[in-house]
């Protein structure tokens, strides 16, 4: 089934692009902001750390600008938990750092660029993970309430589109570096559902605090393809989707586990716990849209023998097994294959399971790259990647899937975890090389030209 795609997205359609605190602004430890998991976790020699990343926290006019002139519509970034709050849970909280993303946002909104706010994208406080194993302990839950309480009471006026938490998957795979010394199946559901608990405090009190507030979570999908038609492997396939996809999108939305999922829980004695009242909030307040992080897909097969060289193979369990995929073509850096058409079948399974709005929150492009000898960065594949993605975003708009926005990761080459600036994901180029050495000037790649053209067509051409 193939249905004829619109010409152009539709109006209002909010064409933007992203990034995240720890990843551009630098400046980890001036006026006032503490660390985070982010600034002390470990960094290979050699490479970049966040001490000074992109500069954003002084040249973020110069950014906002180079952000008008591409025509941007929305820009999402996240605020720095420990530019507010530095140990996380003060007394009181740090006004250089509130004054910072006062001046963020009024700049964007002078620029006419809706600012979307991300509460969470990694950076945890780190006080808070020695004081309480991080997300493993019920205060770090209430810090967070207490600190989104103050964002939208802060910046409500001016933002109406929150984002509660970024790929949270991503940090329950991590628990060896953020959650403190424990780790296992059951401490990771435990951090999980805690998680899942402070997003929904933050949600009702988005509702409660913000005039025509909306916010939801962003998750990344892995969308799973079974590797044979073997029923086996679609078995496979169906439970690392549940896992990997569905479980924090079920929590959030439904304020459920995946039965599945669930069942396995309860069979290795992992399943979290929380009290009734906590579950029964869970199940209140749904966010108003879901964002979508997507960048490939997964091929999956049945339990055996595992290939440490496959694409997020640390994503394996013990009842199916990541492995590349040979009909789809993978790059040096993307992880997972490179799929377009996962991107109309994500949303697609995302509608038929939640039926609500999305955003696209994240879609981009990596790739080591350097000016040339006349300063000019030719990106095409990124802009190849780009606009085969958007096609696919065109056509499940034209099945009738509500997706109101669509934003690049990223704007800037930013931080990228262990491999620094050496993975340049951008439309403009940093000059940051390894080392926190460069000029960090700003230069517009070819893809920054192309997508203003994208986005003062509507996306008619692409």
């Amino acid at each position: 089934m193939k249905v004829k795609s619109i010409e152009e997205f539709p109006e209002n359609f909010l064409w933007g692009a992203s990034s995240s605190a720890f990843q551009i602004e630098g400046a980890n430890q001036e006026d006032g902001k503490g660390l985070s998991v982010a600034d002390t976790r470990p960094v290979p020699e050699g490479i970049s750390d966040t001490r000074l990343a992109a500069d954003h926290y002084h040249r973020y006019l110069e950014d906002v600008q180079l952000m008008k002139e591409a025509g941007l519509r929305a820009y999402r970034f996240s605020i720095a938990w420990t530019r507010i709050f530095p140990n996380g849970d003060d007394p009181v909280p740090n006004e250089k750092g509130l004054a910072f993303y006062d001046q963020l946002i009024n700049a964007l909104l002078e620029a006419g660029i809706t600012p979307i706010v991300t509460l969470w994208h990694f950076d945890l406080p780190d006080a808070l993970n020695k004081k309480y194993g991080g997300w493993l302990g019920k205060e770090t839950v209430e810090a967070y309430e207490r600190y989104a309480k103050l964002c939208f009471e802060r910046y409500g006026n001016r933002v109406k589109y929150w984002q509660s938490i970024n790929e949270q998957m991503m940090m329950v795979f991590n628990t060896s570096t953020l959650l403190g010394k424990e780790d296992g199946l059951a401490a990771q559901m435990q951090a999980c559902v805690h998680m899942s608990l402070a997003e929904k405090k933050a949600i009702r009190l988005c509702h409660e605090i913000v005039k025509n507030g909306k916010i939801g979570p962003s998750s990344a999908f892995q969308i799973c393809y079974p590797l044979t038609a073997d029923s086996a492997d679609v078995q496979a396939a169906a439970d690392a989707e549940e896992y990997l996809s569905y479980l924090v999108l079920d929590l959030s939305v439904r304020g459920e586990i995946p039965a599945g999922f669930g069942a396995y829980l309860k069979e290795k004695n992992a399943y979290p716990y929380l009290t009734e009242e906590e579950w029964d909030l869970l199940k209140s307040d749904r966010p108003d849209f879901l964002g979508v992080n997507y960048y490939a897909s997964l091929a999956v097969k049945k339990p055996g023998p595992i290939d440490p060289k496959a694409d997020l193979a640390f994503f394996n369990m013990e009842d199916y097994v990541i492995v590349n995929n040979p009909f789809l073509p993978t790059t040096t850096w993307l992880r997972g294959s490179y799929d377009p058409l996962g991107m109309k079948l994500t949303l697609r399974k995302l509608n038929d399971r939640y039926r609500l709005p999305m955003i696209i929150t994240e879609n981009g492009y990596p790739q080591t790259e350097a000016p040339d000898e006349e300063g000019c960065i030719n990106d095409q594949e990124r802009i190849d990647y780009i606009a085969a993605h958007l096609h696919a975003v065109k056509e499940a708009v034209s099945e009738g899937i509500p997706v109101f926005g669509y934003n690049i990761w990223s704007f800037m080459d930013l931080l990228s975890g262990s491999q620094g600036y050496k993975k340049r994901y951008g439309l403009v180029y940093v000059d940051h090389q390894e080392g926190n050495r460069g000029t960090l000037k700003r230069m517009p790649k070819k893809s920054y030209n192309w997508y203003r053209n994208v986005i003062n067509t509507n996306g008619k051409y692409i």
